[in-house]
């Protein structure tokens, strides 16, 4: 076990361990893995001391995030209430008191389970994630971070610093809803959806979780609805086109034809709840 006392310390014993070394903020995703032989890392980058990874700040029109930051944070804050709605409502649904304590924002993104609640809540808000290596920084679209079940773009030696998230104009209505077995559980099926009306040009934002090795963006859906007002008449139509795109997984939990419906559900409860 490796303990950095800061960034730079950090990212130079993620170089000198690459495939070997793994970063461990929380605990709540690494440790079962571990304990399950999922994954054997040689080397743990414990980050709990890096503390310039923790955070939440408003700069302009963007919410900045530190990847350390602990979930129950993003559920008592008054920036993320007031200037990410999207994701004070996601928040609740994320594990229990006990593992929003200890779990990180950026642990739960890097960990990229298709049926967590952060991953798809940013796919859909169009988040920007920052991974810097020893040598180099990059920006990567939440869209594009989540490559495959449990699989990210961050390449060995890289970490997740911070996430950048749009903030959210006056009038935003925002809405995340799931189904899972237990309060606290993975989804079954989730959905991510704000609107914003504010700016002369209202857009829709939305998104699905569980339903697929990724979040599922909603664009089709959204580009739909605009050409269509946004008109609560033409949700039912736009929801089934959406739905006819995805390819569900089947696992112990559901079987297509269940996580498929809940999906129907979830993506029509919160489009009623959002659109005027």
């Amino acid at each position: 076990m490796e303990r950095p006392g800061g960034l730079a310390e950090a990212l130079a014993l993620m170089a000198q361990h690459g495939a070997d070394g793994r970063a461990i903020a929380g605990g709540q995703s690494l440790v079962p893995m571990m304990n399950l032989r999922i994954v054997s890392p040689m080397v743990l980058v414990d980050l709990n001391r890096v503390a310039e990874l923790s955070g939440i700040r408003l700069e302009g029109a963007t919410l900045r995030v530190g990847a350390m930051t602990r979930q129950h944070q993003l559920l008592s804050d008054p920036l993320v209430a007031q200037h990410a709605p999207l994701v004070a409502r996601a928040m609740p649904y994320v594990g229990h008191v006990q593992t929003r304590n200890r779990g990180t924002i950026g642990g739960s993104l890097a960990h990229a389970d298709p049926s967590a609640e952060l991953p798809v809540t940013m796919v859909a808000l169009g988040a920007v994630l920052h991974v810097h290596s020893a040598n180099a920084h990059r920006r990567i679209a939440a869209l594009d971070f989540f490559e495959d079940m449990l699989t990210t773009a961050l390449q060995p030696g890289e970490l997740l610093t911070e996430i950048e998230i749009p903030v959210a104009p006056a009038g935003t209505r925002a809405c995340f809803t799931e189904f899972a077995r237990r309060h606290g559980d993975f989804a079954i099926a989730s959905c991510a959806a704000q609107f914003v009306p504010a700016g002369g040009q209202p857009r829709l934002e939305v998104a699905l979780g569980g339903v697929g090795n990724v979040p599922h963006y909603c664009g089709a859906l959204a580009e739909s609805l605009a050409l269509a007002g946004f008109a609560r008449s033409a949700v039912d139509e736009a929801v089934e086109r959406e739905i006819a795109l995805l390819s569900p997984t089947q696992d112990l939990h559901a079987d297509v034809a269940l996580r498929t419906q809940l999906a129907r559900v979830a993506l029509t409860k919160c489009l009623k709840e959002i659109l005027p």
